[in-house]
């Protein structure tokens, strides 16, 4: 019986190893197996679209596999295992009964035509019209001007009163503006030596030497290591053309050989062509992910950002 039970133990041991290492064999996997990416990009002259876009994103030997295309109609399409799941594919429409459909519609054309029509809109009219024609016009008594003369003040003196008037509201509205724009220039200013005090504090230096170096360590991690293009320039100009040239020359300890420009000193053209490779490991991401997060001087940064702490 106890043989029984070390046996059933040692199966159910056996098989709980191999699922714990098939997870983690998975994980390493997510983890460092990289993400590539390879980018097209290409403009011919005489072409309907500007230029024509074309982005590939592959992972574990094309297990997962996505593709974007401009212009194209389908835009991005993913697969797995070499099934396609996004877009899902539409299942064809059933066909139409034409008769049927036909049947309906003229069995709805002939009961429009049959309606009979109704007079309420006739007759509303002609109440409207009879109303607006019997409708008295009634005039307001005047009143006797003769008593009331002797009380009204001159007319100079009212326009005075109100050109008086007017002035001093306006006066009082630049007096309330510029109060305003002081009272905003302050706010301003002591928004700016506070966000000022931040930069300069010891918090934020920590932040950014640290968050800072591992983004741009994410940065280089994402940016192509591989990258070959093509132009043919010309302006139409001589002079501009050459210019251009002088520019790929002054860039050519940055750029190298990767991008080869042509120019052409006789037509207006822009062609050429850009290839761009890259990958990206999981790891690398979750890693920066993870430090900034976690980063408490951070967090304390943000909320002085806020105003929260202040």
């Amino acid at each position: 019986m106890i043989t029984v039970l070390l046996t059933i133990l040692k199966i159910i041991g056996i098989i709980l190893l191999c699922v714990l290492l098939t997870l983690l064999c998975v994980l390493l996997l997510v983890l460092f197996v990289p993400v590539r990416y390879r980018i097209e990009a290409v403009r011919r002259e005489g072409e309907e679209a500007p230029f024509r876009v074309a982005l590939r994103v592959t992972w574990l030997l094309h297990i997962l596999n996505a593709a974007f295309c401009y212009p194209g109609e389908e835009g991005l399409r993913v697969w797995v295992l070499g099934f396609r799941i996004f877009p899902p594919r539409q299942k064809e429409k059933e066909p139409r009964d034409d008769k049927t459909e036909d049947m309906q519609e003229e069995a709805a054309a002939g009961q429009e035509e049959g309606k009979p029509v109704d007079d309420g809109e006739v007759t509303g009219g002609r109440k409207k019209e009879m109303e607006a024609q019997m409708d008295p016009r009634m005039e307001l008594p005047k009143e006797e001007e003769g008593q009331e003369e002797g009380k009204e003040e001159p007319n100079w003196i009212r326009k005075l009163r109100a050109f008086v008037h007017r002035i001093m509201e306006i006066l009082k509205n630049i007096k309330y503006t510029i109060q305003k724009i002081c009272d905003k220039i302050k706010e301003i200013t002591k928004n700016i030596r506070y966000y000022v005090e931040i930069i300069q504090s010891d918090a934020f230096l920590r932040v950014w030497r640290v968050c800072g170096g591992e983004a741009l360590k994410l940065l280089r991690s994402v940016l192509p290591g591989k990258v070959r293009g093509r132009l043919l320039v010309g302006t139409g100009d001589p002079a501009s053309t050459a210019q251009i040239i002088g520019i790929h020359g002054i860039l050519y300890p940055l750029i190298g050989d990767h991008i080869m420009v042509i120019p052409d000193f006789e037509r207006t053209i822009v062609e050429g062509e850009l290839l761009l490779k890259g990958k990206l490991t999981v790891f690398r991401a979750l890693k920066t992910a993870l430090i900034i997060y976690f980063n408490k001087d951070l967090r304390k940064v943000i909320r002085l950002l806020k105003k929260e702490a202040a």
